[in-house]
């Protein structure tokens, strides 16, 4: 592995460990459009982007992106709406990328197991609304990459 490869890794295991611990993740929008990016590992493959961090969103809201605002959205939305629905539409999810706009980009069924994995660590339980438990949330994921 790289350097840059095991910095971006880093990267993205402090992501996790920052939005279990706040419960929140963050996004650049303007008028219910998130910032995305093409994928530099896939073509024609679209990254929605997302930070741990407000600070870390809008650090990146400059050029393109100059008229999006940080917003915050819950982990549990992230998990069940975001994750599931990136699935579903083959979009990968960017996770804290920096100003020139380079990251870990992740399925995200992926990161969802990773903050799974993270809030048992940590013994923490989400309340989650589209499904029963926590539990049962993590058996789809598996379920589903497993399917893959």
């Amino acid at each position: 592995m790289t350097q840059h490869a095991s910095t971006i890794e880093q990267k993205y295991k402090a992501f996790i460990q920052h939005v279990v611990q706040t419960e929140e993740v963050w996004g650049l929008t303007k008028n219910d459009t998130w910032a995305t990016s093409s994928s530099s590992e896939f073509e024609d493959t679209e990254v929605i982007l997302f930070w741990s961090s407000r600070d870390g969103a809008a650090a990146c809201a400059d050029d393109e992106w100059s008229d999006y605002k940080p917003e915050s959205i819950s982990l549990v939305e992230f998990l069940e709406n975001w994750c599931v629905g990136m699935y579903g539409d083959e979009l990968l999810v960017g996770t804290d990328w920096d100003s020139d706009l380079t990251g870990k980009e992740a399925e995200p069924l992926v990161v969802a197991l990773d903050v799974v994995t993270q809030l048992k660590a940590e013994n923490k339980t989400l309340e989650f609304t589209q499904y029963d438990s926590q539990e049962e949330f993590e058996e789809q994921l598996i379920e589903a990459l497993e399917a893959e």
